[in-house]
């Protein structure tokens, strides 16, 4: 809408990579289709909405949609309100939205109609958290003659594994991650409380470019450091306390992690056992990181370190894709994790944060983690800060 005496400004695309990036993204996704048959791919995942489009908002609470059809032009289905960033943030021009009081899903069968695809086979995303079972049983109701298949996981089997270009942007992500970590070390003292260490931690983390992160900042203290993904509650952090921190970087919505364990002194010498066998089981499962070999093999490394070391080392997955990330994670460990019964072979440029956990519930969570990309040879750290106990 034109107001009059005001004149607009031309919108510049705000890109996070070439178009040619995201025209290879998406030829590999539509090869991918092919592959399965598909006529037309309903993609509703924030993360693979971003990673074909570069559209990207906080209000993905909303319904939105990308068409991405096997011949022709993908189209952005959005909330209204959201539109303005398909049109600044997305290399694709085409996009329509729907307002408040119409319901998304009726949008989408207009638009899959329009497209020609209304008794071809379509693909949708049946793990998304974002296509309800309601959505899906409507829009059958909708577009009763189209044939419905199962397209989960089509854009992440090309998301694994990470180009050049993304991995520039985790590489900043983990220097930014390390100079968190140091912040938070640094702030660690007795009488302080863990509020305190997580604001110098988010104001060094922002500071330098970091955006909102897929999860907390985690900063937990005393017995509240062996409470699985404990944020920070205000604690008195007091003499001989182990202080657990887990912290990211993300740029342009790609993310990495690190786990360091600190204690402000004296350490108890349980924590130090503890915080040794996590150390060495890491550096055990990286050590054993190379291409064309299958997840579990690795990660089997990493429980027999624990398990040898005298602690739990056999239920817990250890080590998680990860890339591009909105809340409530930032990690990709649904598309592919280091656990048992993992047959999937490791692939050069796949990312992967390694959190490796010794835990003893009512005393303390001792761990330590790097982002890690494996090499063609075996495994490059891209997170950098010294592996040990923090004595505070």
């Amino acid at each position: 809408m034109k107001v009059p005496g005001v004149e607009t400004a031309k919108i510049t695309k705000d890109l996070a990579f070439p178009i040619t990036e995201f025209q290879r993204r998406l030829k590999k996704v539509c090869e991918e289709m092919a592959s399965r048959g598909l006529d037309l791919l309903v993609v509703s995942t924030p993360e693979n909405i971003y990673y074909l489009s570069g559209y990207h908002t906080a209000g993905y609470y909303c319904s939105q949609f990308l068409l991405v059809p096997i011949k022709g032009n993908p189209v952005h289905i959005t909330r209204g309100t959201e539109e303005t960033n398909a049109k600044a943030l997305s290399w694709i021009d085409q996009t329509t939205s729907y307002m408040d009081h119409e319901l998304p899903v009726e949008l989408l069968a207009a638009q899959i109609t329009k497209v020609g695809c209304a008794e071809s086979v379509i693909g949708i995303e049946k793990i998304s958290w974002f296509f309800t079972i309601a959505d899906f049983e409507n829009l059958q109701k909708l577009i009763p003659k189209a044939r419905y298949a199962d397209a989960s996981m089509a854009v992440e089997s090309a998301r694994v594994v990470k180009s050049d270009l993304e991995l520039n942007y985790i590489r900043q992500a983990a220097k930014i991650a390390a100079a968190g970590m140091v912040a938070g070390i640094e702030a660690i003292r007795e009488g302080t409380n863990e509020n305190e260490v997580a604001a110098e931690i988010n104001r060094i983390v922002t500071s330098m470019g970091s955006e909102y992160p897929g999860l907390p900042n985690f900063v937990a203290s005393g017995v509240r450091s062996s409470q699985a993904h404990a944020t920070w509650a205000g604690r008195k952090i007091e003499r001989g306390d182990p202080v657990l921190l887990e912290i990211s970087g993300c740029l342009r919505r790609y993310s990495a992690a690190i786990m360091r364990a600190a204690v402000v002194k004296p350490a108890h010498p349980n924590l130090v056992k503890m915080e040794d066998v996590s150390r060495r089981a890491l550096e055990n499962m990286m050590n054993a990181i190379r291409p064309g070999r299958p997840l579990e093999e690795v990660w089997n490394v990493w429980s027999q370190t624990v398990i040898d070391g005298g602690f739990e080392g056999r239920f817990k997955r250890t080590g998680y894709s990860i890339g591009i990330n909105f809340p409530p994670d930032w990690g990709e460990g649904y598309i592919l994790s280091f656990k048992r019964g993992e047959k999937r072979l490791l692939q050069p440029n796949m990312t992967f944060h390694i959190p490796s956990m010794v835990k003893v519930f009512g005393f303390a969570d001792a761990g330590t983690s790097e982002t890690v990309r494996v090499t063609e040879s075996g495994c490059e750290i891209l997170t950098d800060h010294k592996r040990q106990l923090y004595i505070c």
